[in-house]
């Protein structure tokens, strides 16, 4: 079997990540799609979006994974690994994190407007984006424009073999 880290690279994350983006804004725009799904893929972006950086720092999958679902404790690591977010991101991740957003877009199901628009939850996604680009030295695309890690590689990323003299 595979290990779960081999090839999680921050440009595969970054990818899901913007999949996951792209598949929220299109659910935005059908007015037959409720507001838990545009934001369920929304958060799970943003947190792919964030584990992108972190994974680049040189963060474990172990440690990716043990911030289970909480975008404000991953905001806030990724912020001490030296991502850097405009204030505004770090109230709304509080307040997401108060109103525990998270958990309601996923399970409860409403049609009432949330107090938080899914307007702006697509922009704090889009902000998060945006600062990890800028941080890691990628294109609109996400395509790295030099190294994609910002370190060491993780402790859990393959060993790669010694290319063999031709």
């Amino acid at each position: 079997m595979i290990s779960e880290s081999a090839g999680a690279t921050p440009y595969g994350i970054f990818l899901l990540a913007d999949d996951y983006l792209a598949a929220a804004k299109l659910a935005f725009r059908d007015p037959r799609i409720g507001t838990g799904p545009v934001r369920l893929m929304t958060y799970h972006a943003a947190e792919l979006f964030l584990k992108t950086y972190m994974r680049s720092a040189g963060e474990t999958i172990d440690a990716l994974r043990a911030l289970g679902h909480d975008l404000d404790k991953m905001v806030f690591r990724a912020r001490s690994l030296g991502l850097k977010l405009p204030a505004q991101s770090f109230a709304q991740s509080r307040k997401l994190w108060a109103n525990n957003d998270y958990v309601r877009a996923r399970y409860v199901v409403t049609r009432e407007r949330p107090d938080i628009s899914d307007e702006r939850v697509l922009r704090y996604c889009e902000t998060i984006r945006s600062s990890v680009i800028k941080a890691l030295n990628m294109d609109e695309l996400g395509v790295p424009q030099g190294d994609p890690w910002l370190g060491a590689l993780p402790a859990d990323y393959p060993k790669q073999a010694p290319a063999e003299p031709s």
